[in-house]
Order: C-alpha cells, then sequence, then structure tokens
C-alpha cells in the first residue's frame, strides 16, 4: 500500500524537469507490483530517476498520511462493539465521539483533488485524497447499518450529524442531511412504536446517560 508521499520533492523535481506529476494511487490504496504510481505530463527529459523514492509503500497502512485510516479503525472498533457477540453500545458511542471530533476538523480542510505548486504558483504535482463525502461515508455508513435497534448509538449519532451542520459550509451539508435522513428511515424501519421511534431519534452526545 501507498504510505508516503514526499510531495515537496516531488514539487521540486517537476519544476527542475519543467513537468507536471499526477500521483495515481492515494494514500493507504493497495497497488499491484508493476503499476504505475505517477504520471508525467509535459517536458522533454524523463525525470524517472529523480522521482525514484519519493513514494513509499509497504505491506500496511499507517496513519502518516493516510488519516482515513484512523477513521477506518474507529468504524470497525464501534462495528465489532455493535457486533451480537459483543453488544457493547458505550465502545460505539466512545468511537462516535473521536469520530465527529476527526470530521469537525476536516469539514474545513481542502479535500478531493489537491493541486501543489511550486514557488512560482505553478502546479506541478496533482495529488487525490479522500472527498469529505468518502469521509462521511466511512465514518457512518456501516455504523448506521448496525446500530438503527440501539438507541444509545442512534442518539449519540443524531447529535453528531447535528453538531457537525452547524460547522460545515452548504456545499459541505449534503452527505450530513443524507446520513441523517437515512439514520430516520432506519429508526422508523427497525423500531416499533412512535414514542420508540422518537425516542431512539432524540439527539444526545452521551447516547443515554
Amino acid at each position: 500500500v501507498v504510505r508516503d508521499v514526499a510531495v515537496a520533492r516531488l514539487v521540486r523535481n517537476a519544476r527542475r524537469h519543467g513537468v507536471v506529476l499526477r500521483l495515481g494511487p492515494r494514500a493507504g490504496d493497495f497497488v499491484v507490483p508493476g503499476t504505475p504510481l505517477l504520471t508525467v505530463h509535459g517536458g522533454t527529459a524523463h525525470p524517472s530517476r529523480a522521482l525514484r523514492g519519493t513514494v513509499s509503500v509497504g505491506v500496511e497502512r499507517t496513519l502518516h498520511q493516510d488519516p482515513a485510516f484512523g477513521l477506518r479503525q474507529l468504524a470497525d472498533i464501534a462495528l465489532r462493539a455493535l457486533s451480537p457477540s459483543v453488544h457493547d453500545p458505550t465502545t460505539a458511542v466512545q468511537c462516535l465521539d473521536r469520530i465527529v471530533q476527526f470530521l469537525s476538523v476536516a469539514v474545513t480542510l481542502p479535500l478531493g483533488t489537491l493541486h501543489h505548486r511550486d514557488r512560482r504558483g505553478d502546479v506541478r504535482l496533482v495529488q487525490q485524497v479522500p472527498g469529505w463525502s468518502d469521509l462521511v461515508d466511512l465514518a457512518f455508513e456501516e455504523i448506521r447499518w448496525c446500530a438503527a435497534d440501539t438507541p444509545q448509538v442512534t442518539r449519540r449519532l443524531m447529535a453528531g450529524l447535528d453538531d457537525l451542520l452547524l460547522l460545515a459550509s452548504e456545499e459541505r451539508r449534503k452527505p450530513l442531511l443524507r446520513h441523517r435522513a437515512l439514520l430516520v428511515e432506519a429508526v422508523e424501519r427497525t423500531v416499533p412504536g412512535a414514542s420508540g421511534r422518537a425516542f431512539a431519534l432524540r439527539p444526545d452526545r452521551q447516547g443515554i446517560g
């Protein structure tokens, strides 16, 4: 998997050779040996020797340049906690605390396609990172599927979505609203009785006390 990308070195080498580089896989992507990591656009001299060692690969993902991996780990812990064999909703709520904290920072960051520029302002490296919708889906999709009949978790999830909606720009509100609506649908489909559904959908940052 791609673990680290030497962005500054890539930008310097691209400027020196008069090219624009595009990094294919994202940090955390599995790459098949022999497949290309970088695409070179423009220029007359091929900078392959200068690019050696600028992309580090390994057998496991790391958190260094792959923050989505941390989100993946938190979601996995929450899913294990919600499994019938464990049934530990408090741990799932604690995972949601950290997931919401993570997204509260990411909500203002540039995401998706990054354009790294040299000191003259020319684009020298195009890099893909997870988009906002990607991160929101990673954070909430699977947990929502497993939590519909667990009011402690649905209440914490509803509160987290509402908090993030207060921080998000209009464009970044859309995936949050989508997950909020899907949570309501899941609870209405799963929980019997209007009062039970109302209780399960009442936002609560502690879940249930």
